[in-house]
Order: structure tokens, then sequence, then C-alpha cells
């Protein structure tokens, strides 16, 4: 599949840019490779108890893990059973939370994959990288592949879990937004586009921070789209609405629930699932021209209680206008940090529980 993605990739060089404009503020001044990467593969800290330093995670473990599950995944799917791996990875048949790990599947995996790796060839391209869909692909499938890391770090019975996401959905979500008719659409009609965080790094002890993948989607309710229907959703998902307070500006507020922590179990002697416990959440968002300018949340989330964040290009001091965010709750007292429009990542204190 990652070849066919390639080959896709190497015949469309030349591209409408549907979801990266190049704008200098907002989540899109701190979209670049190494912010992708440290969003999208340490974005399972947030859920799944990790530490947020890279020195305490069992790379090599995990790895060993992980290969346990690709080398062999039909063998894996029958041990599983094909008749579960499709009810439970592939078809959305199911609203029990022990039958939907479908549901990542699609919206994370699929779709924001999917988008995210559009988005990275429109950099790339835009900076002037040759071969730029490729590239886009390679950093995809890299930080997917950290992300699966993460979340199978201490296991060593089977899971299909990986075997589903970088087998099917993120390979075939790179190739899905690679058509312009389909970014067109999302971008278009959906008004999709990422909202991941500012990541930054602490130091004494090294580790990330203020790291989350999301991503929004809005449906105008109105013809002059001055209200819409508002979706933004990673590792959880608020619903609500956005108005426009102005052309190019709105706010956005909604509630809904997050990923609190993971829930591992067995199927059988030689094979582990996985699930969520949830948590409520509400946020309200300032964007322009869909570019996320500032956020507040509050989230029932072992990780964090509340988290602030924003982005270059609301505040200036002279020519000079950082980013910032501050979170408090959880497994810390609190985290702050600041961003910087031409860095790849910011820099960040933490002060632990």
């Amino acid at each position: 599949m990652f070849v066919l993605v390639c080959e896709q990739s190497l015949h469309a060089q030349e591209r409408t840019s549907y979801f990266y404009k190049g704008l200098s503020y907002g989540s899109e001044a701190t979209f670049n490779p190494i912010a992708v990467l440290l969003n999208g593969g340490f974005d399972e800290v947030q859920a799944y108890g990790v530490s947020n330093s890279p020195a305490d995670i069992p790379w090599s473990n995990a790895n060993r893990n992980l290969w346990n599950n690709l080398r062999s995944p039909f063998s894996h799917i029958r041990t599983y059973g094909w008749e579960e791996f499709i009810r439970n990875e592939i078809l959305p048949v199911s609203l029990d939370r022990f039958h939907m790990q479908y549901f990542p599947n699609y919206t994370l995996h699929l779709l924001g994959g999917g988008m995210v790796s559009r988005k990275m060839t429109e950099w790339y391209g835009y900076h002037g990288y040759p071969s730029p869909a490729l590239l886009s692909a390679v950093t995809s499938m890299s930080y997917h592949y950290i992300n699966e890391l993460i979340e199978t770090r201490d296991f060593s019975k089977s899971n299909i879990d990986p075997i589903a996401d970088l087998y099917i959905f993120d390979p075939f979500g790179i190739l899905l937004f690679s058509f312009d008719g389909v970014a067109e659409f999302f971008a278009g009609e959906l008004s999709f586009n990422d909202w991941s965080s500012q990541p930054a790094v602490s130091f004494a002890p090294f580790a990330v921070r203020n790291v989350s993948q999301s991503f929004v989607m809005k449906y105008p309710l109105t013809e002059s789209k001055s209200m819409s229907v508002f979706y933004h959703f990673g590792a959880f998902g608020i619903a609500g609405l956005s108005f426009k307070t102005s052309g190019d500006e709105s706010v956005s507020l909604g509630a809904g629930l997050t990923s609190k922590s993971v829930f591992t179990y067995d199927i059988n002697d030689e094979m582990i699932a996985q699930t969520i416990h949830v948590g409520g959440m509400a946020g309200v968002y300032f964007d322009r021209n869909n570019s996320l300018m500032a956020s507040l949340v509050v989230a029932d989330n072992f990780n964090e209680r509340v988290r602030f964040n924003v982005f270059p290009g609301l505040i200036s001091f002279l020519d000079f206008s950082p980013g910032f965010f501050v979170s408090a709750g959880g497994r810390s007292l609190f985290t702050v940090g600041m961003t910087f429009q031409s860095a790849p990542f910011g820099l960040s204190l933490h002060a632990p529980n």
C-alpha cells in the first residue's frame, strides 16, 4: 500500500493548496514537519499514562512488540477472528465501546491523517522542497509509526490495532487526500483543517510538552456562513457552534468527551484489545481564516485539567509575536511555554504534582 501511495505522490507534485496557505499567524504559523512528528507521534501521552520524556519510553521493547504484530498480520487477525476484526476495526456497525475501534480509525487515521498528509505536501511545496508529496508520505507514516510504538510499548501479546492503522487506514488516508476532488470537498464544504497544539520541549528532564494532534470541521447553517456547526476532535470530540465575528475571524464553543484513560483487556490467552474511559470536556476557540489563534479547554483528563493556548500573531511586541501556553491540573502543577513562528517547536517549563 505504501508503494501505491508513493507512486501516486510522485505523479502529483503540482497541486492547488487547499489546507496550507502560508499564513504567518495562528496554528498555521506553527505547522511544520517537526511539529507534526511531535503532535502526531506523542499524542498518545494524553491518555495512555505515558511519560512525556522520550527517555522513559521503552523504544526497543515497543519496536519489538509492534513488529511482532506487523510482520505476520494475517496470523494475528486469524487469532483475533476475521469477523471480529472486520466488525470492530473496519465496519462502523456497533456503538458499543468494546466494538468501536473503527471510530478513531476513520476520524483520526483516515480523515485526520489523510488531511495532514495533504497539508504537509502543500507545506513542502510552498517552501520549495523537491518531491513534496513523497516527503509528506514519509513524514506522515513516521509520525503514525511513533504513535503506534507508544501505544504498544508494554504489550507482549498480539494486538490487531496497529495492523488496521498502519496497513489500511493510514496509507489509504494519504492516498485519499492526494486527489484534488477529495481535498477540495473537505476544505471547501467542511472547512476541515489542522488545529493541533504548539509543541514544546522542557529540560531537566528533557520532555515534550503541550502536544496534541487535533482537527476542526465547520458546516455552515446560514447562507452568509455567519453561524456553523462546529466539531473539534482528536483524542476527544467537542461539538458546538461557530460564529463569525468579522469577515475572517470566528469564535467557536462546544462541549463533548475526551479520552480520560485507556483500558486494556484480554481477548484470549494470546490477544489483547483496547478501549477508553471517557471524561467531560469543553472549550472556546478563536480563529482567523481557520487558523487557530487562541483556545481555552477544560477537561476531566488525567494529564491536565485546563489548557490555554495563544498562538503567534495574536499578541505582538514591536515586530515580535510569540505564542504561549499554560496548563494545570492532572499530573502537573503547571506547565508554561513559549513558541515562535520561525522555530519548529517551543520552549517550556514544567512543575509536576
